[in-house]
């Protein structure tokens, strides 16, 4: 009887610890303690970043500085190409410059 309730005893000890251990995720701070040398130290949990990067993004900027009641410059999203070459816009007169951001 004493053999079972120390078995039982042991089974949930381990269970809570683990359950607590499984409690600690998200962006709280973890103590941990080393007995050796007594030392305290605190470790970030930081979620972790993507590894797939942005994709590129294309504009086509249009100079409308000469044009007849027009100043600035008008911008439209474009198709992938040469970073620095020609485009055009719909409803723009002229051809612009491709960039990307």
């Amino acid at each position: 009887m004493l053999r079972l309730f120390c078995v039982a005893l042991s089974l949930f000890l381990s269970i809570s610890v683990s359950a607590a251990d499984t409690m600690s995720i998200g962006g709280t701070s973890d103590v941990q303690i080393n007995e050796p040398n007594d030392v305290i130290s605190e470790t970030q949990n930081t979620p972790k970043q993507s590894t797939r990067p942005r994709p590129q993004r294309y504009v086509c900027v249009v100079d409308q500085s000469g044009s007849v009641g027009g100043g600035g410059q008008v911008s439209c999203p474009a198709k992938a190409g040469r970073v620095g070459g020609r485009c055009r816009c719909a409803n723009v007169t002229g051809s612009g410059t491709l960039l990307t951001y």
